[in-house]
């Protein structure tokens, strides 16, 4: 699913903005979700991160459901650049290592 970016960058935080693609314009590129996940284990946090080490912008924004205890009870939606999205997806895809065995 493809959104325009708008009210987001009001919210978020300068190096955010300066590392998200611009379009021919200057305004920043469509954001489109990459998946919902749980906020309680810190997945989302978890995949932020992943994403930004790997070079992709990328944001959680929302809460899907009734929060309780300062979580959002059923996730919260993960997005990346449009131009960007299908490699978020490879990368979220990928098999993991298993560590070798001796």
């Amino acid at each position: 699913m493809t959104q325009p970016a708008k009210d987001f960058w009001a919210r978020a935080d300068r190096k955010l903005l300066e590392s998200w693609p611009k379009d021919e314009a200057g305004a920043p590129e469509a954001a489109a979700r990459l998946d919902i996940q749980w906020e309680l284990d810190s997945r989302a946090d978890i995949t932020v991160s992943f994403l930004q080490s790997c070079g992709i912008p990328a944001f959680q924004n929302g809460s899907l459901g009734k929060v309780l205890g300062g979580f959002a009870a059923q996730g919260v939606e993960i997005w990346v650049p449009v131009s960007r999205l299908e490699e978020a997806q490879a990368l979220l895809n990928a098999p993991s290592e298993a560590p070798e065995q001796d």
